[in-house]
């Protein structure tokens, strides 16, 4: 599977057309973590989101085990917009690679392309009134 096929699938990138994910996907970047190695940590600022490619990683919070994630599993989009602190650990239980995007790069791509913002903020909005209409507003 090739990057662009990664980035097709995050929910946050929907409604991108094939070019603008090809744009995205140039920007992205492969990490690789040991086993064992902390790949982001609980209440640290949020700077970039990951997809993982191979591997298996565990999430952590306040210690405790919430269960792992695997290939095709993605953490952090939110952190491509805001940088709040995490809300878990992320270990590497094996040898993981991953496409990662950084939110310095992934923000200046937004200057380059506001057609990638605009379709952003269309997936966020549409998030936000689903949301909203659940908890009855």
């Amino acid at each position: 599977m090739s990057h662009e096929d990664f980035i097709a699938r995050v929910p946050i990138f929907a409604n991108c057309t094939p070019d603008e994910i090809s744009t995205i996907a140039e920007v992205a970047q492969e990490g690789f973590f040991q086993p064992g190695q902390i790949i982001v940590t609980q209440g640290t600022p949020g700077q970039a989101f990951y997809m993982i490619l191979s591997g298996r990683v565990e999430i952590l919070r306040d210690g405790a085990s919430l269960g792992g994630f695997g290939p095709g599993d993605l953490f952090g989009e939110m952190s491509l917009l805001d940088q709040a602190p995490r809300s878990a650990t992320i270990r590497a239980i094996d040898q993981v690679s991953c496409i990662l995007l950084s939110s310095w790069d992934f923000k200046a791509l937004l200057e380059r392309h506001p057609s990638i913002a605009i379709k952003l903020l269309e997936v966020l909005s549409r998030r936000l009134r689903v949301a909203d209409e659940r908890l009855g507003g």
